[in-house]
């Protein structure tokens, strides 16, 4: 047994496979590294690639051309401990194994993305992305009679949008179109003998093949800002989303139920983003999913309890040394709230005056219970950048 559980965490670093999440966690793919630093907030200050998934509003206060390739890993801090602990078991009991692994979770993610925004003066700018994500949760828990929960999920994006200011530049506006292939095998329970009874681990547990098993889905993304002129010093801007519009609804065999239909998605966000001189301070308070219809959310779908509105709160700021362009600085520092818990990351950009090389760092946790407190995960996240 303690060899197929290393079995399995090498996978999930290899990112051989994918997994959903926990239930309950508001999964939303393409997360942008500089949000999960201040707390995933994004809807009121997206002025980079992280537009197209934020608020495609954002891209109107693009002011360079970005080219961009990122690559993205991410892990949880259980993944860490245990990879380095198996390393210390040598030859131990099978009971040492399944101690190790009791209670914990293994998250991983990775990301690999092109990412394409132009500008056209101030009139208007177009953005495009493509890529593919790939998530893997595992974990362990029942000491008498062992249980796993094992699922999947990869996910291949493609988002084309806009964003142009009106009314003299005191609003922004946007809107995207997004198409989704995506392979979602649900978190499920699987008991140690069923997994040993077959001698492979896709059998028990199920896998996704990028050629037949992807399910297409398509829909549109619209958002707007309103910049404040009588807080024009503090450049304050309020935003709203509306993602899913119509609904992200796979086209799926009859006797099918994944991956889940996707709701539209209502959200808002508050900035303001003093300046001086060579330092910038980006602040932004976010609060997503505001009719409480997320698809992974069941408990908050019935209830809406105050806790819930907590799991949707998201709050950051940014320092930025040395201002590049409108969406990037030389080296920024970042800290927020996610659901409540602390995170913080950051960014440099070692060529100074070019994108060329972009480095950033972030960690966080992320409610992945149904309601606030319950199984938060702790999460580390790099990406390199390669761009202009």
């Amino acid at each position: 047994i303690r060899y197929l559980f290393v079995s399995i965490i090498l996978l999930s670093i290899a990112g051989v496979v994918s997994l959903q999440a926990q239930t309950g966690e508001l999964r939303h793919p393409f997360q942008g590294i500089r949000n999960l630093g201040m707390g995933n907030a994004g809807i009121a200050l997206s002025f980079d690639e992280n537009a197209l998934f934020y608020n495609p509003a954002g891209l109107a206060s693009v002011d360079s051309i970005i080219a961009s390739l990122p690559f993205l890993n991410e892990i949880s801090d259980d993944a860490i401990n245990i990879s380095n602990e198996v390393s210390k078991l040598g030859s131990s009991k099978t009971s040492d194994a399944v101690a190790l692994l009791m209670g914990k979770r293994v998250h991983y993610r990775n990301l690999t993305a092109l990412n394409f925004l132009m500008p056209f003066g101030d009139w208007m700018t177009f953005g495009v992305a493509g890529g593919a994500e790939t998530q893997f949760d595992i974990g362990v828990r029942n000491p008498v009679a062992i249980e796993i929960d094992f699922g999947n999920r990869f996910d291949e994006i493609y988002n084309l949008a806009f964003g142009m200011p009106v009314a003299r530049g005191r609003w922004l506006v946007g809107a995207g179109i997004e198409t989704v292939q995506r392979c979602d095998i649900p978190l499920k329970t699987h008991s140690i003998g069923t997994i040993l009874a077959n001698t492979e681990l896709s059998t028990s547990v199920g896998s996704c093949n990028i050629n037949t098993d992807l399910t297409r889905a398509q829909t549109f993304n619209f958002g707007f800002q309103r910049r404040f002129e009588a807080a024009s010093a503090l450049k304050m801007i309020w935003g709203m989303t509306a993602n899913n519009v119509g609904g992200l609804k796979f086209k799926r065999s009859d006797n099918e139920t994944n991956p889940a239909d996707q709701n539209v998605e209502i959200s808002t966000g508050l900035s303001w983003q003093p300046s001086w001189g060579p330092v910038r301070i980006l602040n932004a308070i976010d609060l997503r999913d505001l009719t409480m219809k997320h698809a992974d959310d069941t408990y908050c779908q019935s209830k809406k309890d105050t806790d819930c509105i907590w799991k949707r709160l998201h709050i950051g700021i940014e320092l930025g040394f040395f201002p590049l362009d409108s969406g990037a600085s030389t080296f920024a520092v970042r800290a927020g709230f996610n659901q409540g818990y602390f995170s913080y990351g950051f960014e440099l950009n070692p060529f100074i005056f070019v994108r060329f090389l972009n480095i950033q760092f972030a960690v966080y946790k992320t409610e992945t219970g149904d309601k606030i407190g319950e199984r938060p995960d702790k999460r580390r996240v790099i990406q390199i950048n390669f761009g202009i």
